[in-house]
């Protein structure tokens, strides 16, 4: 049969459609692997690691899932994010220690019981590892997807480019002889191609919804809204870190939002710098909420901590560490550890990025802060009588020498160190512009004037227990004394220092006294307050 013209035309209308069809195909195929390699990124990539009170804690984001479960579902819980950009629901899986989960010593459960009556901070902790693991792996998945069609676009025009450098017959020469070659390596970057949008439409369709049957044995307590399978729903009831979820400290930040809504003249204005001063917590996890809390309501420049963050210091106590983290908003801490601060507490401390105090001046915004640790390190938590010194060759003597040294020769705004009667012999020197600022007294002492060597005087600021301790025992529950702790006001230009104390009683209710001098001592202040019908 002999094609007619019209037919010759219609057969090459057709696979000149064809031809773009294919090419279509292809620019489709390399414009989908940068998100086909995205999403299969976020799937297949190992998981997050966050440290929890001391323990791993693997974060592994779930697309497509629409709750959160810890150790492969024992515990189910209905928190999840929703991408707007992809559409789609995201759980998070969790595994961690079991050992840590449910531990099985008392003293561990008696420091867990905190963390897991206020678990805000961590479940923000786990929530950034999920959100920074999504934004990572979709990202790494993309650009290696990208780079990798960007580098099949290249080795194509690049071939071109050599084959026109060559006569008609040579290019035609090498054309034939590579054709093999090419039809394998396009056969195989096909199917390869194809496997990845296999896999990332698979994981984008991927769908898990559950709908949480929560455990009626944890109604009021902070497992409220769980859903517990397997051995976990036989276990845990029975533990008794499971108490009635305590209000506690919820009513106690109510009270100080409102303590501190109006007062203006604890904020930074003008040169004028805040920031919020405070020791002793020793595990009161509620009370680190209420120093972070009030740092953010009068936006302090930072958070200055002379030590006792902790009572054993063992790493499953870290947690206190988020906890002033998330309610301060991040806000940078300066930190002079006590001597219940062990070396894993500081580690802690400096992988969240605290300032830790190694004894020199550094420049705090408009001020300067000579922070120094305490040379000792008590043996409580390894349940020794005494102390050890934390480096061998700084005892005492050296310690208040070295320090003395360091103040002469930078001539800071303030030193804060952690013990008042190691501070009161550096205060002694005179050698800081206004200040000394330390603790480790259970009674908030407030600003004293000190007599200096030199025929000046000085002052040295001591604050209380802000975790409300009165005794060497360990309480990180609800205070059962008044805790303080203080707000500093601090001018560089006019080197003008004010103070204000933040009492929280056992009655849950907040007093912040009337803003002084450093030459109003605290006791004068009380009665000030106590004129004023108020009690601090």
């Amino acid at each position: 049969m002999q094609l007619t013209p019209r037919m010759h035309a219609d057969v090459a209308n057709v696979r000149t459609a064809l031809r773009h069809l294919g090419r279509a195909a292809v620019v489709l195929l390399f414009v989908s692997v940068p998100f086909a390699a995205a999403l299969v990124a976020i799937r297949y990539a190992p998981p997050a690691h966050v440290e929890i009170a001391g323990a791993p804690v693997s974060v592994k984001p779930v697309l497509g899932q629409d709750t959160s479960r810890i150790q492969g579902g024992a515990l189910v819980r209905p928190e999840h994010a929703h991408v707007g950009l992809l559409g789609k629901n995201v759980g998070v899986d969790i595994s961690a220690d079991w050992n840590r989960l449910i531990p099985s010593d008392k003293q561990t459960r008696q420091y867990l019981e905190a963390l897991w009556d206020d678990p805000k901070p961590e479940i923000h902790r786990i929530q950034r590892a999920a959100r920074d693991y999504m934004i990572r792996w979709s990202l790494i998945g993309f650009l290696s997807g990208a780079i990798a069609s960007g580098g099949v676009v290249v080795l194509l025009r690049e071939r071109r480019r050599r084959l026109a450098a060559y006569s008609p017959e040579q290019a035609a020469l090498v054309d034939a002889h590579n054709r093999r070659l090419r039809a394998g390596l396009a056969a195989a970057g096909t199917a390869g191609v194809l496997l990845l949008d296999t896999a990332g439409l698979a994981t984008y369709l991927h769908h898990d919804h559950h709908v949480v049957t929560s455990n009626p044995v944890f109604s009021g307590t902070t497992l409220e809204g769980t859903e517990v399978n397997g051995l976990m729903a036989q276990v845990l009831p029975f533990l008794s870190i499971l108490r009635p979820r305590d209000t506690f400290y919820d009513t106690v930040s109510h009270n100080l939002e409102a303590a501190l809504a109006d007062r203006t003249d604890l904020r930074p204005h003008g040169d004028t710098m805040t920031f919020v001063f405070g020791e002793d917590f020793e595990d009161v996890n509620g009370m680190a909420r209420q120093v972070g809390l009030a740092a953010k309501l009068v936006d302090a420049d930072f958070i200055a901590i002379s030590g006792d963050l902790t009572f054993a210091g063992k790493p499953v106590e870290s947690y206190i560490i988020d906890t002033v983290d998330y309610y301060s908003e991040k806000r940078p801490v300066y930190f002079a550890p006590g001597l219940h601060d062990t070396e894993a507490i500081v580690q802690a401390a400096k992988a969240r990025d605290w300032h830790i105090a190694d004894g020199r001046t550094q420049t705090v915004g408009g001020l300067t802060l000579l922070a120094a640790p305490d040379p000792r390190v008590s043996l409580i938590g390894d349940f020794g009588v005494g102390d050890v010194l934390r480096d061998a060759d700084v005892d005492l003597t050296q310690f208040i020498s070295n320090t003395i040294d360091e103040a002469c020769a930078t001539q800071p705004d303030f030193v804060l160190l952690h013990d008042h009667l190691l501070g009161q012999q550096i205060a002694a020197a005179g050698c800081q512009q206004v200040a000394v600022l330390d603790g480790r007294s259970y009674a908030f002492l407030g600003p004293r004037r000190v007599e200096t060597a030199t025929g000046g005087h000085t002052y040295e600021l001591t604050t209380g227990s802000a975790g409300g301790h009165v005794t060497t025992a360990a309480n990180p529950g609800t205070i059962r004394n008044p805790a303080r702790f203080a707000i500093i006001t601090y001018s560089p230009h006019h080197q003008h220092t004010a103070y204000a104390v933040v009492t929280v009683f056992p009655d849950a209710s907040v007093t912040v006294t009337r803003r002084a001098g450093l030459h109003v001592s605290y006791a004068e202040l009380r009665t000030r307050a106590a004129a004023a019908g108020r009690h601090g």
